[in-house]
């Protein structure tokens, strides 16, 4: 028992440490996907300062368009000259701005340098510029033969007519100062150690937190130019990065990478995966050493329980084995007040109240055997029933059988072997037929085809079949009742014929003509109601009268002398149905029977 429990709390703890390390695992993940959430938002917010600052030179350029100076053919390079002066002061195009026209010839430049008035169609990015007429922001581009590199920004230029007379452009150093700045007040603002860099679509650091990285190849293996050309924002792993100061120089950090939309560039805000991943690296070590902590202080205490558990429970093992041979005399006896302790009173409890249910079950055991008897009895009275029910439907049959040969034979029969006799007498003296003979065999006839009818009416009315429910219960009620001089009222008004399948205007047919047919017979009344309706799924009959009425128990009780069998097969009829017909009736009072049967279709 010591082990078993000793095992238990191992188990325990283990299943217990292992949840506790997966919801920390996943917390722990979580809090550095949020991380690593938050650089890219940094990432993102610097990125969208950027665009502001490129835009709105963007807009400086576009703004000499607007200007209506902009007329290469007056000779007058005043106009132009200040648009360019406007567009410059407190621009990031530190290395001047230029006019081309759609040549690629430098018209026009400030500040004024000679050597810039050249041809610069051979340079992509001018090219590309004349070329589409479309807005260009350049890579880090390397001229020649001066090797000075530099970021040409170009838009397209228009003149006062608003056609497209070349491009007008600011030629941007990296080394410049002014953009750096822009990343260093970041860098200011968010604690640890970290950098912030441009770089383009070759991998080259336009612009840095740190001005000695810039113009730097930052290669990660072209990765970062392919989500520049997705235009793909995450994260990614850097094995030479430089966050921290280290001998070799590289340490190995995070990048959050977010491109850029108004030029081929992309922001990385980089950190070092040492200095980002320390919490969850110390709540992992703190686990361990809790999770230790915590097994040896369980261990400790589930040894010293489960001696005080293991003694008291051999005691009660003894006492239980004792009931279980049956000596309910020899109490359990004191062993504590704690829990096990509690646990002795409750067998204690148990072995006096054992004792006091076995007399118990002996009652039980009688009175069991007295209600089985009783259940036996009313299925005897069932099966008694069945087969007076199934007598009578025997005798029904014959009954039907002996009636319709004596109808056939009585009248039918006779009335035709009268017409053979006449047709005959015809045939042997034609010279005595006459109109009024063929009218009489006519009507011998009709009244041969009348009870041909009649009989087949009592088997199955045909009205059933050729007019309907609600028409075949009009003919059943006039021929049982008010042909017998019982007023008859039928209310159909809340009843739909078409819901009825076959089978159940049978039964329902059947059920109403042997109420009607006992009335007529037993009830004495002057007045009968019967109301079919539809309600709520189910097909609802009240069929009442204001007869005699009679006692309903006596009727159900007489069922094994062969009273009351109209009734029951009324109750079989409807069962059948999945339905219920219920018989309400006083001596003197009338009687009433509702049936209700459930209707498969839906209205």
């Amino acid at each position: 028992m010591q082990k078993r429990i000793l095992a238990a709390v191992i188990f325990s703890i283990t299943i217990i440490l292992a949840t506790l390390g997966l919801i920390s695992y996943l917390r722990v993940q979580d809090s550095i996907e949020r991380s690593y959430g938050d650089r890219l938002g940094m990432s993102s917010m610097v990125g969208k300062y950027i665009e502001h600052i490129l835009e709105e030179n963007l807009t400086r350029l576009y703004d000499i368009s607007l200007s209506d100076r902009v007329d290469f053919t007056d000779n007058d390079w005043m106009p132009e000259r200040a648009a360019l002066k406007a567009a410059y002061e407190y621009s990031i195009f530190t290395d001047g701005v230029f006019m081309l026209d759609q040549q690629g010839s430098v018209r026009l430049t400030y500040p004024y340098r000679e050597s810039a008035m050249v041809n610069l169609l051979g340079n992509p990015h001018v090219s590309q510029a004349v070329r589409y007429r479309k807005p260009v922001i350049s890579n880090v581009f390397t001229e020649h033969p001066s090797g000075r590199k530099v970021i040409y920004v170009l838009v397209p230029l228009r003149n006062r007519s608003g056609d497209v007379v070349g491009a007008v452009g600011g030629v941007i150093n990296p080394t410049n100062s002014m953009l750096s700045r822009a990343l260093q007040t970041v860098q200011a603002e968010v604690r640890g150690n970290h950098y912030i860099e441009i770089i383009d679509a070759n991998e080259v650091v336009v612009t840095s937190d740190k001005p000695a990285r810039i113009l730097e190849h930052h290669d990660h293996g072209g990765i970062l130019s392919k989500m520049i050309k997705a235009r793909a924002s995450g994260v990614k792993f850097c094995s030479h990065g430089y966050s921290q100061a280290k001998p070799d120089g590289l340490t190995k950090d995070i990048l959050a990478f977010v491109p850029l939309t108004v030029a081929p560039w992309g922001v990385i805000f980089g950190q070092s995966e040492q200095n980002l991943l320390m919490p969850a690296d110390q709540l992992k070590t703190d686990f361990v050493l809790l999770a230790v902590l915590f097994t040896g202080t369980a261990l400790v205490f589930a040894a010293g329980v489960s001696r005080t558990i293991v003694v008291p429970l051999r005691t009660l093992t003894a006492a239980a084995n004792g009931i279980a041979k049956g000596d309910l005399t020899r109490p359990v006896g004191d062993v504590g007040t704690d829990e096990v302790g509690a646990l002795a009173r409750s067998f204690e409890v148990m072995r006096e109240r054992l004792a006091r249910s076995l007399d118990s079950i002996h009652q039980y055991s009688t009175e069991l055997e007295s209600r089985v008897y009783e259940r036996t009895m009313q299925l005897e009275d069932k099966r008694r029933q069945n087969e007076l029910l199934l007598k009578k439907l025997i005798s029904s049959q014959e009954d039907e059988r002996k009636r319709v040969a004596r109808e056939l034979h009585d009248e039918a029969l006779q009335t035709l072997s009268a017409i053979l006799m006449s047709i005959e007498m015809c045939r042997l003296h034609p010279e005595l037929i006459t109109p009024e003979k063929v009218s009489k065999i006519k009507e011998t006839v009709v009244l041969v085809i009348n009870d041909m009818n009649n009989v087949i009416q009592n088997l199955r009315p045909t009205v059933l079949d050729d007019l309907g429910f609600e028409a075949a219960v009009a003919w059943i009620l006039d021929r049982n009742l008010r042909d017998k001089g019982i007023h008859c009222e039928l209310d159909t008004r809340s009843f739909v014929a078409e819901l009825l399948a076959p089978q159940m205007e049978i039964a329902l047919f059947r059920i109403i003509q042997e109420a009607s047919s006992n009335i007529a017979r037993h009830a004495g009344a002057k007045n009968t109601y019967v109301h079919i309706r539809n309600d709520q799924g189910r097909i609802n009959i009240y069929i009442d009268d204001d007869g005699d009425g009679f006692d309903t128990r006596s009727a159900l009780e007489t069922t094994f002398t062969g009273r009351g069998l109209g009734i029951m097969g009324m109750k079989e009829r409807a069962s059948l149905m999945n339905g219920r017909l219920t018989v309400c009736s006083t001596p003197g009072a009338g009687t009433m029977i509702f049936c209700t049967i459930p209707c498969p279709r839906e209205a």
